[in-house]
């Protein structure tokens, strides 16, 4: 048992190349649980916006708050994983409560044209991604919450392209909307998928 034990602290602790050292404990799996549950959810949002037929700016308003709301609440539930600096983590924190609350916003029905749904969807994902990517700059955030470069590029793409492209009908702004949330949840499964469920490498 001794010997086991040791072995566990030596696993826990050693270094790996880029210089940190990888942990061992729940905390990835919580980080991965999270990923997965955003890529569900972005998923099943955008197929519903693509297939289901959706007659007015508060319904659609409401599948975007959804999606929103939950990628905030989250987030704001991953920053605590995250292993972050006082000052980035006070950064993403702000992003999954201010996406959380456009994602109420919308779910309240306070969007009652096309073109600003449009915009405040494609804010919420550019807030989001941007969130995302400004960890990256930092060496305290874990590997693991940085989730994935290409994942944070297709975020921010979509917020950018949702943000300044005029939708002419509601019919077009559900299915490049829905189209778009569907590819990111592929993106984000693909990048949770990548990270493995026991280990969280923290960065020194």
């Amino acid at each position: 048992m001794t010997r086991l034990d040791s072995t566990r602290d030596r696993v826990r602790n050693s270094p790996d190349r880029s210089g940190g050292r990888v942990v061992a404990g729940p905390g990835g799996a919580l980080t991965r649980a999270a990923m997965l549950a955003g890529a569900l959810v972005s998923a099943l949002v955008g197929g519903v916006l693509v297939v289901a037929p959706v007659g007015t700016v508060t319904a659609a308003g409401a599948f975007f708050g959804v999606h929103m709301a939950v990628q905030g609440a989250l987030q704001l539930l991953a920053v605590h994983d995250s292993g972050a600096s006082k000052p980035v983590g006070r950064l993403l924190f702000a992003g999954g409560v201010a996406a959380l609350l456009l994602g109420a916003a919308l779910l309240h029905g306070w969007v009652d044209t096309v073109f600003l749904l449009g915009v405040w969807t494609g804010c919420g994902w550019l807030l989001r991604g941007l969130t995302m990517a400004l960890s990256v700059t930092s060496s305290s955030v874990s590997h693991v919450f940085v989730y994935d470069d290409l994942l944070n590029a297709a975020i921010v793409s979509a917020g950018l392209f949702m943000t300044a492209f005029p939708f002419s009908s509601l019919g077009t702004l559900t299915h490049v909307g829905g189209s778009a949330l569907m590819a990111i949840g592929v993106v984000e499964a693909i990048a949770a998928a990548r990270r493995h469920p026991r280990t969280l490498r923290a960065i020194d």
